[in-house]
């Protein structure tokens, strides 16, 4: 998914790029973030989610439980 190459001038830095292939997947894995994002979003009223937005804290936890395995979702606490 990615290639690492010594820098041309300085070999002490290693330059890392993704492959077209890796582009492919962070493109992939960015969309369905996205539609976790917007499902978990959409159970609420537009007003509730600009009252959602002024508050950083829910909004964090609610982004939270559309990424597998990440700290603090529901999936952890039970």
């Amino acid at each position: 998914m990615v290639t690492r190459r010594r820098a041309p001038h300085d070999e002490r830095p290693v330059l890392v790029r993704l492959t077209e292939d890796g582009a492919e997947r962070l493109t992939t894995l960015r969309a369905e973030l996205r539609a976790r994002q917007y499902a978990a979003l959409s159970q609420f009223a537009p007003q509730e989610r600009h009252e959602l937005a002024a508050q950083p804290r829910p909004l964090a936890g609610i982004i939270g439980e559309t990424v597998p395995g990440a700290a603090g979702s529901a999936a952890d606490e039970g």
